[in-house]
């Protein structure tokens, strides 16, 4: 039983007898609600490995209470708790555990208010995610319309089906900015020297078209994917033989009724929901859409020219590094660009749909970096989007970092222009939005919050989530931290507290745009 339909169908009538027999009030649930809480955040999970410290930073541990959404048989599942929930959550903003708010077409007004209040605190909760995207898609993969409308939400921004979701391996991140430098320098990445680590696609000095371009950068990517598919087919079969989870399974109706663990590749009825991650999308799109443009088109430099400038980290290269960074960006509902970045999302779902049957295994494609994406950059030298070397890439399916000049509503639309609605192999998509807080002050900035949200739903995204803070408020918490201990920021699919976090990825979130008006 998920945590959307426990806490309705049993917390619901219990909280309504008590309220009416005077053994609770609504005053108490919420003391109540808030010592859960607390309860739930005294525990902190460690990173043994620095690695997965750097991929995982603010000491996330993925517990989300799901609100909202709806019931098994389709009705909106909005109720009383669903309101105290929200309320402790204002009152009590602890950066964990987490709060998940489902959001579907006919949610009531009410509700979209007191989500949206709840967001202008600025402590990032709650994240959304749409039922109008993840219900269809769960459908397609096989589940039940009663299985599929009574999600929770698990993680990030994943939603899971306790009792039929049955895939628990950890999946591949692959890093698709690595594939544009090993295009620009013919296998080879500057970090790494002479040594050959992707395909010898030629020398890019020699490519007369942008469609030679395009067709190497597809050799990289699809080269990666490939040894990542491999190397996760090797993990999901090897897996099941020096692990097991007993508790796990004994929790899962379907290991009970074929007594199997639950890491066991294939669990009858269950359905497998694995993953792999598409690391740097903006960086990439920019990336394309800079050499398209600019070298192939208008021919304003030449790939010699770029490939320099690239090599020396733009030094005494400042004008070409102005037309890079001028050059046409994901995030601004462009045509161009997200042309682009619709046909790097097709060609990675055509090579899951293509690859996963063989492999035994179904992998969706996800833009969810958690933290990832700046240990990535830390790897990949400066890139044709004008991004600096081994700095962070972009996160999840947001802009490039100042790229989105042109308001959070085209954002919306980049994301949308750039989906392939046509296939099923897709999961979610990671999305940051950072407002100002004067723009959403007073009774009008709550509703255009809900209204923004309510475009974000009819467009059917997966997931969203903001910050409400000022760049000079993180500048001054950067540097004076013990002034600024309680300030929660949004990270990835959850929010930590600012001073936790590297200076990198302190920078990370300094930087992402930030919109003063909706």
């Amino acid at each position: 039983m998920t945590k959307q339909k426990f806490f309705y169908a049993t917390l619901v009538p219990y909280y309504k007898k008590d309220l009416a027999e005077g053994r609770i009030t609504p005053e108490k649930a919420v003391e109540l609600l808030e010592c859960m809480w607390v309860a739930m955040a005294q525990f902190i999970d460690l990173y043994v490995s620095p690695t997965g410290g750097a991929f995982n930073e603010g000491y996330a541990h993925w517990e989300a209470v799901t609100i909202g959404g709806q019931t098994p048989n389709g009705n909106d599942a909005t109720n009383e708790l669903t309101y105290l929930f929200l309320q402790s959550k204002q009152e009590f903003p602890l950066n964990y555990p987490d709060l998940a708010a489902r959001i579907h077409a006919r949610s009531p007004e009410r509700y979209m208010h007191e989500v949206a209040l709840t967001i202008k605190e600025g402590s990032g909760f709650p994240k959304l995610i749409n039922d109008e995207e993840v219900v269809p898609l769960l459908l397609s993969k096989g589940a039940k319309f009663e299985e599929a409308y009574d999600y929770a939400v698990s993680g990030c921004s994943e939603a899971r089906m306790p009792n039929r979701d049955t895939f628990t391996s950890g999946c591949p991140y692959v890093n698709f900015a690595a594939a544009v430098e090993m295009v620009l320098h013919n296998g080879k990445m500057l970090l790494t020297g002479d040594e050959v680590i992707g395909l010898e696609t030629g020398d890019p000095r020699d490519f007369k078209t942008w469609d030679e371009f395009w067709s190497a950068y597809l050799a990289q990517s699809t080269n990666f994917l490939k040894h990542a598919f491999i190397q996760q087919h090797v993990i999901v079969n090897l897996r099941p033989k020096h692990f097991a989870t007993p508790l796990g399974s004994a929790l899962h109706d379907l290991c009970m009724e074929n007594c199997l663990d639950l890491h066991t590749p294939v669990i009858p009825g269950g359905i497998d929901m694995g993953y792999f991650e598409l690391m740097g999308y903006g960086t990439v799109v920019d990336s394309l859409a800079a050499v398209k443009k600019l070298v192939f088109e208008d021919k304003r430099i030449t790939m010699t020219e770029l490939i320099e400038a690239l090599k020396c980290n733009f030094e005494g290269k400042e004008a070409i590094r102005q037309m890079l960074l001028n050059a046409p960006k994901y995030g601004n509902n462009d045509p161009y660009v997200d042309s682009i970045a619709k046909e790097v999302d097709r060609e990675a779902l055509e090579f899951t749909r293509k690859y996963s049957k063989e492999l035994g295994v179904h992998f969706d494609l996800r833009l969810v970096p958690f933290t990832s994406h700046v240990p990535f950059g830390k790897v990949v030298s400066a890139s044709p989007n004008g991004r600096k070397a081994y700095t962070p890439l972009s996160d999840g399916s947001s802009a490039s970092h100042g790229a989105d000049v042109n308001g959070p509503t085209a954002v919306l639309l980049s994301n949308f222009n750039s989906k392939n609605y046509d296939y099923r192999e897709r999961a979610s998509r990671l999305l940051n939005i950072k407002f100002t807080p004067s723009c959403v002050v007073g009774e009008e900035g709550t509703q255009k919050l809900a209204s923004f949200i309510r475009t974000w739903c009819d467009l059917r995204l997966w997931h969203l989530q903001f910050n409400i803070v000022n760049k000079e408020t993180l500048l001054k918490a950067k540097k004076d931290p013990d002034k600024y201990r309680g300030l929660i920021v949004r990270v990835a699919g959850y929010s930590a507290y600012f001073c936790d976090l590297s200076p990198d990825l302190q920078d990370d979130i300094i930087a992402r745009t930030e919109h003063s008006t909706i």
